[in-house]
């Protein structure tokens, strides 16, 4: 089982907007596959203002069969944002007793991406770590003012797609 801490160093930057885009697509595949489309240019338009993303709740473009929908990806991307930074404090303890490279690696291994090291099996988080993230990307839907119903679909969409990996 991997110790839970809060102390390790964020990652790069680039690396955590990689691991948050791709568990928020994870999610969008299990809550909203209509938003596949527009994945790409929802998560480029969040990252570049988060802000205005999660405020504009409808849409010029058209999402799926011509409706204009309210999207959950920008929601899904700040839910994941918390999920992502949950694992990585879950995983201080190895940062610092392994190094930093060893830390990208087990997160990587986490998210089960490829990457520069040989293929090994994916880590998992035990129950009660699971539980945790889902406990506080459930708390970020929350804040972001989600009805508790769909607050809780999009954290358990976050939390299915770190567990299940696809």
């Amino acid at each position: 089982m991997i110790a839970i801490s809060q102390a390790m160093p964020p990652l790069p930057p680039d690396d955590e907007r990689m691991l948050i885009t791709e568990l928020a697509q994870r999610a969008v595949e299990r809550a909203a596959p209509a938003e596949l489309a527009v994945f790409p240019e929802t998560a480029a338009d969040y990252f570049r203002h988060p802000d205005q993303a999660l405020k504009a709740r409808r849409r010029d473009e058209a999402v799926g069969f011509g409706l204009d929908l309210a999207l959950v990806t920008p929601y899904l991307l700040a839910i994941a944002t918390v999920a992502v930074q949950t694992v990585v404090a879950t995983l201080s303890d190895a940062a610092q007793a392994e190094g930093m490279p060893a830390a990208r690696s087990l997160v990587r291994r986490v998210f089960r991406l490829p990457g520069p090291a040989p293929d090994t099996d994916p880590v998992q988080l035990s129950p009660d770590q699971a539980r945790q993230v889902r406990d506080r990307a459930l708390g970020q839907a929350r804040a972001l003012g989600l009805p508790e119903a769909q607050a809780g679909l999009l954290a358990d969409a976050v939390v299915g797609g770190l567990i299940s990996g696809n």
